[in-house]
């Protein structure tokens, strides 16, 4: 949908070959009432020196009035954010390894955050996983492990490098929590 911008733009390239065309006919003008080739030599020289006169005038006229004008274009590629996915949300109580209950589709998103919510009364470890399919058991490790103490939050923002179509994550307990519970958000940027 065109905006302001647009108008303004397309005006002031109107404009500019608006005074280009203004020019063309001044010089053509000069050189029709006094040509050139049937002017005495002596008077020939201040007859050129005349004309480039007139054209750097004019010219400097021209970029003086494209100067003035606003002619930077903009195109809008707006990112505008998904509504936060919930991809695990359980109240562990035993101490192992478990997987979110879903992998993340970044296929169309430029950028990730992961957010973990703990009010789990003893330390995890969240692992990022990615894979080229939507395939948990398989997904393989991005960067390292991050620590969630106790009853805390953590966020993480995947680098563009560590891009992988689709992001999970496993989470680690080493001593079995007695309560709380566990929520994991994804929020991709498209």
């Amino acid at each position: 949908m065109p905006g302001k911008e647009d108008k303004k733009n397309s005006g002031g390239s109107v404009l500019a070959g608006g005074l280009a065309v203004i020019a063309g006919g001044i010089v053509a003008t000069l050189l029709t009432n006094k040509p050139a080739e049937a002017a005495p030599p002596e008077e020939r020289w201040d007859y050129l020196i005349e004309c480039q006169e007139a054209i750097a005038m004019l010219l400097g006229n021209l970029i003086t009035a494209v100067e003035g004008l606003s002619l930077a274009v903009s195109v809008k590629t707006p990112w505008v954010a998904r509504d936060p996915e919930h991809i695990y949300s359980h109240d562990i109580r035993v101490a192992g390894t478990f997987q979110s209950d879903k992998m993340v589709d970044l296929t169309k998103g430029k950028r990730l955050v992961i957010v973990v919510q703990s009010s789990l009364n003893q330390a995890i470890n969240v692992q990022i996983i990615g894979n080229y399919v939507d395939n948990i058991p398989q997904a393989t490790n991005i960067n390292g492990v991050l620590p969630c103490p106790a009853n805390s939050n953590i966020s993480v923002g995947l680098a563009w490098d560590d891009y992988h179509p689709f992001i999970g994550v496993r989470i680690t307990t080493a001593i079995a929590p007695t309560a709380g519970i566990l929520n994991i958000w994804a929020v991709v940027q498209e």
